[in-house]
């Protein structure tokens, strides 16, 4: 019996967990995310999440401070303010 079954168990409880060599991902720390539009360069479309995705690349600690220090950049320049 799964612990789905138990009453009480959100069902999520089973499935959402990752391999034991899974590391946790984030995808402003991929290689192929832009943050500037949402964007994957290698789907060439929308992120669609770094959790299971089969390209996800890491990039360094370094690169990582500095995609996020050009992005604040670019978001107090832009008009919207997103």
């Amino acid at each position: 019996m799964g612990i789905n079954k138990l009453a009480g168990t959100p069902w999520h409880a089973e499935r959402a967990h990752r391999g034991e060599n899974d590391d946790r991902r984030y995808k402003g720390r991929c290689l192929f995310y832009s943050y500037e539009e949402e964007f994957c360069e290698r789907y060439r479309d929308r992120c669609r999440g770094s959790a299971h995705c089969k390209y996800y690349k890491v990039i360094s600690d370094e690169e990582f401070k500095e995609r996020q220090v050009a992005n604040q950049q670019a978001k107090k320049k832009s008009p919207e303010g997103r």
